[in-house]
C-alpha cells in the first residue's frame, strides 16, 4: 500500500503541484521577487541565497556562513546603537518657548482673580502641554508627510489658543496682560514649529529640491498593491466563476481596451497591462524614493512625472470609448491615476526660507533663487512680528470701544497667521493658497474703511501703515496694474480670474464665520460681562459679512447644511403622490 505524502502540494508521484494563487499568496510572491530578486519564490534554494545576499554584512548572516565552513556559531547576542537626535539651532529656543508657555500657565492658574475659572484654565494647561509635544515630534519629521500635516495642524491649534487667550484677556481688564503674555508665548512656540519643520529640510541635506511626495513612504506600498489587484480583477485573475445571471463585465472592458490601444496608435501602453511589467515600473519608483530621503526625493522629482506620463495616458484613454462602462475598469484606472496622484509635488520647501537666513539661500539652498511668492512670505513674516507688538502696547483700559477694536485688531493678526501658513504651503507663484490668502486682505479693506465700519473712526495710535502694507503683500495685484503689482511682477487679470473663477476667498471667509460663532460659550464661561458678548461677537460677525458682500458672496451660504440623496421610495413618492422627500406633507394629501 502507497504510503500518502505529508506536502499538501505533492502528489502521490511525488511531483510538487502549483501552490493555489489567492490574494494573500501573490502578494507574497511579488514581495520576493521585488525585493529579493528571485524568478521563482518556490525555489528555497534560491530564496536562501537571495536572503544570504541581501543580510551578508549581518552579524547572523556572517555566524551562518562560518557554520557551513566548520566554525563555532556566534550565539553572543550584539548591542544595539543608540542613536541621538542631532541638536538643530532651535532647540534651545523651543525649549525657552515651553517655558514661557509653562510660566504663563502658571501664573494664570494659581492667579486669585481668576479663582472661579481655574478648572477651565487646568484644562487649557493640559491640551495646550499635549499638543506642545505633539506637535514638537512632529515637526523634526516634516519631511513625511503625515508629520508635517500633523505639525501644521498642531501649529493651529496654538494660534487658536493664542487667539481665545487675547479674547478672554481684553474682555477681563484686571488681568489682561497675563492671557497676553500666554498668547506671546503661544505664538513664540507655533513660530518655532515652522522654524523646526523647515530645519527638518535642511538637516537631511534638502537644500534646493522642491519635490515632495504627497503621501508617507509606506503609503506607496499600499497604491501599488492597490493597482495589481484592480488589474487581476480586470483580467478575471481572481475573480469567482460568473453566475447564470452574471455578465463579463471585466473580460469584456479588457477586450475593448485592449483592441482600442491597439487601433489609437497607443499599442506601448498595452505592457501596462501585464502584471509584472505594471509592478516593475511601480517597484522601481518606489524603490527611488528611497523611504523618503532627501536625495530620493531629488531623484524622483526628476523622473517621477517622465516615469508616469504612461500610466497617466492610459488613464486618458482607457476612460473614454468603452461601452458599456465597466466597474472592474473603473477601479483599474481609478488606482493607476491614485499611485500617480502620490508623486505629485507637496507644498512645504518654502518652510526652508524661514529655518534658514536669507544669506545661505544663494548657491546652498538651489540654484534658482527666491521667488517673488518667497520674498512675499519672509515680508509677511516680518511684518507680522511688528503688527503683534503694536497690539500688545494698543489698550490698557476698559473702555468699551477701544475692546471692540481690541477684539478685531487681534482677530486680524490671527488671520495674519492663516495667510502665513497658506503661503508656507504653497507651491506656485500664484496658485489656490496665495488666493485664499488674499482673503483676508480683503477684512483689512473693510476694517480700514471708516464709512463700512464703525470702530475704524476713533483710533488715534492705530497701526494703519502696517495694514496696509500686509493688505499689499496679501493682494499683491487689484483690478489694474499698480506700482505693487509691477514690483511683483504679477499678471494682474491671471489672479483676478483665479479668484473669481473658484471663489476661493469667500470659501476661507465663511470658514472664519462659523469658527467664530462657536467661540460664545466659551466666552462666557471664562469671561466677565462687563462688555456686553452679543455685541462683541456681532461686531466680529459683521466684519465678516461686509467682507463676504463686497466680494458678492452672500454670508447666509456658509451654513453646512449636507445633504443626503433621496431613496427609491420617496423618490416614487414625490413622482406618483407629489410628497415631498422630507414627508412633510404626506398627512396634507
Amino acid at each position: 500500500m502507497a504510503t500518502q505524502p505529508t506536502n499538501p502540494f505533492q502528489n502521490s508521484s511525488g511531483a510538487t503541484s502549483a501552490v493555489p494563487a489567492t490574494p494573500a499568496r501573490m502578494a507574497l510572491d511579488n514581495l520576493l521577487r521585488r525585493e529579493l530578486k528571485v524568478s521563482d519564490p518556490n525555489d528555497a534554494k534560491l530564496v536562501a541565497e537571495a536572503l544570504l545576499t541581501r543580510y551578508k554584512d549581518t552579524p547572523k548572516a556572517i555566524a551562518i556562513q562560518s557554520e557551513a565552513q566548520g566554525l563555532p556559531f556566534m550565539t553572543s547576542p550584539t548591542t544595539p546603537v543608540t542613536m541621538l537626535a542631532a541638536a538643530t539651532s532651535s532647540d534651545a529656543e523651543m525649549e525657552q518657548a515651553i517655558d514661557d508657555v509653562n510660566r504663563d500657565l502658571q501664573e494664570l492658574t494659581t492667579n486669585t482673580v481668576l479663582k472661579d475659572v481655574t478648572a477651565e484654565l487646568q484644562g487649557w494647561a493640559l491640551a495646550i502641554r499635549s499638543a506642545i509635544e505633539a506637535g514638537t515630534s512632529a515637526a523634526r519629521f516634516a519631511l513625511e508627510a503625515r508629520q508635517k500635516d500633523k505639525a501644521f495642524a498642531i501649529r493651529r491649534q496654538m494660534s487658536d489658543y493664542a487667539r481665545m487667550a487675547r479674547l478672554v484677556g481684553t474682555l477681563t481688564p484686571g488681568v489682561n496682560q497675563y492671557y497676553r503674555k500666554l498668547a506671546q508665548s503661544l505664538d513664540e512656540v507655533a513660530a518655532v514649529l515652522l522654524v523646526k519643520m523647515g530645519e527638518a529640510l535642511a538637516s537631511v541635506g534638502f537644500s534646493g529640491g522642491r519635490f515632495l511626495l504627497q503621501v508617507p513612504y509606506t503609503e506607496l506600498q499600499v497604491r501599488r498593491d492597490a493597482v495589481l489587484y484592480a488589474l487581476q480583477n480586470l483580467v478575471g485573475a481572481t475573480q469567482a466563476a460568473y453566475g447564470q445571471n452574471d455578465w463579463p463585465r471585466g473580460l469584456d472592458a479588457y477586450r475593448q481596451l485592449f483592441s482600442l490601444l491597439e487601433m489609437s496608435g497607443q499599442g506601448d501602453l498595452r505592457s501596462l497591462l501585464l502584471e509584472n511589467e505594471l509592478s516593475r515600473v511601480m517597484d522601481q519608483l518606489i524603490q527611488r524614493a528611497a523611504h523618503g530621503t532627501a536625495d530620493g526625493l531629488r531623484a524622483l522629482g526628476a523622473t517621477a512625472q517622465l516615469d508616469l506620463e504612461r500610466f497617466r495616458r492610459l488613464v486618458f484613454i482607457g476612460r473614454r470609448d468603452v461601452s458599456p462602462e465597466s466597474p472592474p475598469l473603473t477601479s483599474f484606472l481609478l488606482s493607476l491615476q491614485l499611485f500617480a496622484d502620490a508623486f505629485d509635488s507637496s507644498g512645504g520647501t518654502r518652510l526652508l526660507r524661514i529655518a534658514r537666513p536669507p544669506i545661505l539661500f544663494y548657491g546652498l539652498y538651489g540654484i534658482g533663487g527666491m521667488t517673488k511668492a518667497d520674498q512675499r512670505l519672509l515680508q509677511l513674516v516680518i511684518e507680522r512680528g511688528l503688527f503683534a507688538e503694536q497690539l500688545d502696547c494698543f489698550t490698557q483700559c476698559c473702555n468699551a470701544d477701544l475692546i471692540t477694536t481690541q477684539v478685531i485688531l487681534d482677530k486680524l493678526l490671527y488671520d495674519l497667521d492663516r495667510a502665513i501658513d497658506l503661503y508656507a504651503l504653497g507651491i506656485d507663484e500664484l496658485g489656490e493658497p496665495e488666493g485664499r490668502a488674499a482673503a483676508y486682505s480683503h477684512l483689512i479693506d473693510i476694517f480700514l474703511d471708516e464709512d463700512a465700519f464703525e470702530p475704524a473712526r476713533a483710533l488715534p495710535t492705530f497701526p494703519e501703515a502696517n495694514l496696509e502694507r500686509i493688505e499689499s503683500l496679501l493682494r499683491p495685484v487689484d483690478d489694474g496694474p499698480t506700482p505693487v503689482a509691477q514690483f511683483w511682477e504679477i499678471n494682474a487679470a491671471q489672479f483676478t480670474e483665479l479668484m473669481a473663477s473658484t471663489d476661493i476667498r469667500t470659501q476661507e471667509l465663511c470658514v472664519q464665520k462659523q469658527m467664530e460663532k462657536r467661540w460664545k460659550t466659551l466666552l462666557q464661561t471664562m469671561a466677565p460681562n462687563c462688555v456686553s458678548l452679543e455685541n462683541l461677537l456681532a461686531v466680529v460677525d459683521d466684519l465678516i459679512n461686509n467682507t463676504i458682500e463686497s466680494l458678492n458672496g452672500d454670508p447666509r451660504s456658509c451654513e453646512v447644511n449636507i445633504l443626503l440623496p433621496p431613496t427609491q421610495e420617496t423618490s416614487w413618492n414625490s413622482l406618483t403622490h407629489r410628497i415631498l422627500s422630507s414627508g412633510a406633507n404626506r398627512f396634507k394629501q
